[in-house]
């Protein structure tokens, strides 16, 4: 069994080749990430439920992407269908700042809090994998949070893992989506 002081040591793996770098990943030009992601989405979110045993729990979601009036952002409507007559829809804001590295992802029309401000981490040549690092609550515990946002031709991958349950990253949820023709950007 490793120490507590190991675990994290090694949580830190996937980070060092770029503290080896200079500490950065190349910064990312957004715009063409945005074009891709504007649209309409079908998929599933997956998550670890809150509650014991803990089980996985997956909702069939869609997702509608447009751009932001106000800002180079984008609007991320989420609806997750969580049963029969259960719809949950959830309005968000996603920006990503290529210059300072940054990912902010917060509920719309609030001001985003140091939780919901990650800094890339890694970055693939042309920005088709990224990965950003935070701190936010996870179950009411302080926890490192990573998130890895994944997109091709037609797909998107956001990965989320966190430390809340222990030092090293373990599922939280992932949301898997296929673009979809039947609607409007």
């Amino acid at each position: 069994m490793l120490c507590p002081k190991l675990r994290s040591l090694l949580a830190l793996v996937p980070i060092l080749p770029l503290l080896a770098l200079g500490g950065e990943p190349p910064a990312v030009d957004p715009m063409p990430l945005y074009e891709t992601w504007i649209g309409s989405w079908l998929g599933a979110l997956e998550y670890r439920d809150y509650q014991p045993p803990h089980k996985r729990v997956a909702l069939p979601t869609t997702l509608q992407v447009t751009r932001a009036p106000d800002a180079p952002a984008l609007i991320l409507r989420f609806v997750y269908d969580d049963g029969p007559g259960k719809t949950v829809k959830s309005t968000e804001r996603l920006t990503l700042d290529g210059a300072a590295r940054r990912l902010t992802w917060a509920d719309e029309g609030k001001t985003p809090k140091a939780g919901e401000i990650f800094t890339l981490a890694e970055a693939s040549s042309n920005g088709d994998r990224l990965v950003f690092l935070g701190e936010a609550l996870d179950d009411d515990k302080r926890s490192r949070i990573r998130y890895t946002f994944t997109t091709t031709i037609g797909s998107w991958r956001i990965f989320e893992e966190t430390t809340s349950d222990g030092p090293e990253f373990a599922f939280r949820h992932e949301y898997r989506f296929q673009k979809s023709g039947g609607m409007k950007k």
